[in-house]
Order: structure tokens, then sequence, then C-alpha cells
């Protein structure tokens, strides 16, 4: 007889920013080696076929862009396409066909002359996690980040001073993660804070900003990773424990509520 069968055991996520201190540090802003902007992985199957599904019959609830945007749409597929080397999928719009190629969501955001702050213009955003594009397009970025608790004016105006400084050819990046009981990708609401007894997931969004040279829009890329709580190394879990420890009644409201942040700390226990 041969050894005992074991499951195979998942691989830990590619990314943990809770339990790196560059990350960890709001805004946790880093410069991106050029070559990386775009981040393929072992999940590209299964979500280029949710995003292509997505454009095909949620088309509106994942596109939509203001016509001053249109320049920039068809400069970022341009750069797509140049980076990837990939032909340009059957589709009546750039965002569409951007959609199609990568796994990246991406949002444009354009600031005009006699504006304080960039305004988002236009997006494909197929893996949004609690809001959507209804609420946010043509805001600008204050009000996008009203909900999160800790967007405090001195993080606004650091913010803001990023996306202004985000230069040609030098593009930016940053991560945060949120603990869901679910592995669905498209969440444009809270409705998941609902689900009961679902297995927990660490969401992690990889934010990448990438300014373009001709229309001069900031591109603000999110590659989303799902991942079992359980998949995670001894070392992940422990520092994910302590990043959840001291978090307060607001910031845990912010991240799904009291019992998803007791059962997230209960599942981690057992690794501390």
């Amino acid at each position: 007889m041969g050894p005992p069968y074991r499951a195979a055991m998942p691989s830990p996520p590619p990314l943990a920013p809770w339990a790196d201190a560059r990350l960890a540090r709001k805004p946790g802003v880093m410069p991106l080696d050029p070559s990386e902007w775009l981040a393929p992985g072992a999940d590209t199957e299964r979500q280029m076929a949710q995003r292509r599904a997505s454009i095909e019959t949620a088309r509106d609830a994942v596109l939509a862009g203001l016509p001053e945007s249109e320049d920039a749409q068809a400069e970022l597929c341009e750069a797509v396409v140049a980076h990837t080397g990939a032909a340009v999928p059957d589709d009546p719009s750039p965002l569409g066909q951007v959609g199609r190629m990568v796994q990246e969501d991406f949002c444009l955001l354009q600031q005009r002359a006699d504006e304080a702050e960039y305004r988002l213009t236009a997006a494909i955003l197929c893996f949004p996690s609690r809001w959507s594009l209804a609420e946010k397009l043509g805001h600008p970025l204050t009000h996008i980040h009203g909900p999160v608790p800790d967007y405090t004016d001195d993080l606004a105006r650091r913010v803001n001073r990023l996306f202004e400084g985000v230069r040609v050819g030098r593009p930016l990046w940053r991560a945060n993660w949120t603990v869901h009981p679910t592995d669905e990708l498209h969440q444009p609401s809270g409705d998941w804070r609902q689900a009961e007894d679902g297995p927990l997931h660490i969401r992690v969004e990889r934010q990448t900003f990438l300014r373009l040279p001709r229309s001069e829009a900031v591109v603000f890329g999110i590659r989303t990773y799902v991942d079992p709580l359980d998949a995670l190394s001894d070392a992940q879990a422990r520092a994910l424990r302590e990043a959840l420890m001291p978090l307060g009644p607001e910031e845990i409201g912010y991240r799904g509520g009291v019992a998803l942040h007791r059962a997230t700390l209960d599942a981690l226990a057992g690794r501390a």
C-alpha cells in the first residue's frame, strides 16, 4: 500500500500587503518596474472567462465612460496591446477590448485645468469591491473615497498629490486587502456582508498608477486576487491576525462588520 492520501493544500497568496511594512502604511505607494505593470497569474483562465461573460451580459454595469475620456480610452488600449503583444479583440469600445485582454480592471482619472482634483471619467470594472461605476463616474477623488473611514483630510491631500505626481514612464503601485465570506469576484455592494457561514477568503488588490503620455490621464489599475483564508502561510496568518486585532469599531464596520471580524480572528487563532 502507498502512503495515505493527502489533499493538496492551496498555494499561499502571491501578495500579502498586511505582512509588508512598506505596503501597510497608507498610502503605501512604491515605484513599479514598467515591465511589471500587468500581472497575469495562475487564476488567469477563471478570471478572463468571467470578465468576458460580464462584458457580454452586464455591459452597462462593468463598462462606462464620459465623452471627454474617449482619447484616453483609445490610448489605454494601445498601451495594453503594446505591453502584452495581444491582438485587439472584437469589441466596439476600447474599454471592452481591454477588458477582454487582461485581468486588470482600469479606471481613467483626468483633471481639467480649472479643477482641484482628478475625476473618474471612464472604467472597465468587472471585479468591483463594494462600489459601482454608477455611484462614482464623474466624481472627484475625495467623493470616491468618501466611505473609507480613515480617509482623513491629510490622506486626501496626499492622494491628490500622488495622482498629480505620477510621471510618464515611471508607474507606481500599492496594495490593499479585505476578508470576504465568499470568493465571488464581482462585489458591487455590501450584500456579501449578509452571507452566513461562508468560507472565508482573503481578497487583495494590486493597484497601479500609470500616466498616459498624450492624454495625460492617470490609469488606475486593479488586479484582484482571491484566496481561501486557509491558504495563508503560518507567517501570513499571524501577520493578518496582528493587523486585525487593533482595528477600531469604524474600521471593523467598513471591513465587513463585527461578526465577520470575529469569525476571521477565530479562524486565525489556531495559526498564531
